[in-house]
């Protein structure tokens, strides 16, 4: 039988566990860091674990949101399932000014720390669309070509960020409108899974260049085969059968042969006149 996974709060900080056993109310828990202990299930300190997609406790959610002024229990439900995933929610509000209603616009998006165990990364919407010369993020500077991709022609880009101390990453940007601004995300690597299976690196690294790959995987009918690429602003891969495909190039081969079948008779016809 699988244990349940759950969610407690020690020392301040919200981490994943699993009951190992129950006597009534008393729970034995067991956290990822091999802690055992006792808790009873009404705790304030405990959460039951809802999906096995959720990455955050709801109560750690909620807690960092206030922290940026957002209710989390007024949001809807499916937009607290989402940040309990730890994906990205756009949060919209409005507010008094002077006598004038202003609106305000944030990205948010729950993520892992190695100190706190998470943090609210929080991105306000910048009253002008970003400029090229704006254009930063981890101490990299978009480029004209790259800045252009991303706002002009919606398209994600790569490039490589550093910390203070010099450490080296890949990240992945793309425009947001919706806050006027370069939005970051993590690349894909040699550890990233698709379907169970990791990615290689000539996968990953043409995903992350925005180019489709073909990639077969085992499933319980056989093999298929997929063509894939990688959405970073939603943080999806998006597929498609081979299958799919197909039939689509054979509708554009079928189109192309009416329209040259027509194209000849139409030449035909001025002929004879």
């Amino acid at each position: 039988m699988e244990k349940q996974k759950v969610f407690v709060k020690l020392n301040q900080v919200w981490t994943k566990g699993e009951i190992v056993s129950q006597e009534g109310s008393t729970l034995r828990i067991k956290t990822a860091e091999n802690l055992e202990f006792k808790i009873d299930e009404s705790s304030p300190y405990f959460e039951r674990s809802i999906s096995p997609a959720q990455k955050f406790a709801m109560g750690d959610a909620k807690e960092k949101l206030e922290g940026a002024y957002i209710s989390f229990n007024k949001l809807p439900r499916n937009v607290r399932e989402s940040l309990i995933k730890g994906e990205e929610y756009i949060h919209s509000s409005t507010y008094l000014h002077e006598g004038e209603m202003k609106e305000r616009v944030k990205a948010v998006q729950l993520m892992f720390d190695r100190d706190l165990g998470s943090k609210l990364d929080v991105q306000i919407k910048r009253n002008n669309p970003v400029t090229l010369e704006e254009a930063k993020a981890y101490n990299y500077q978009f480029t004209q070509q790259e800045f252009d991709a991303m706002v002009k022609e919606g398209k994600h880009v790569l490039f490589q960020g550093s910390t203070r101390d010099g450490e080296v990453f890949n990240k992945l940007a793309y425009y947001e409108p919706k806050i006027n601004d370069v939005r970051t995300k993590t690349a894909l690597s040699e550890n990233t899974y698709f379907y169970g299976q990791k990615l290689t690196k000539s996968q990953a690294q043409s995903m992350n260049k925005g180019e489709p790959v073909q990639i077969t995987i085992d499933t319980t009918k056989g093999k298929k085969t997929y063509m894939v690429s990688y959405s970073p602003k939603a943080e999806r891969f998006i597929t498609k059968t081979m299958e799919m495909d197909k039939v689509k190039d054979l509708k554009v081969n079928s189109a192309n042969n009416v329209t040259t079948e027509k194209k000849k008779k139409q030449q035909s016809s001025q002929l004879a006149q």
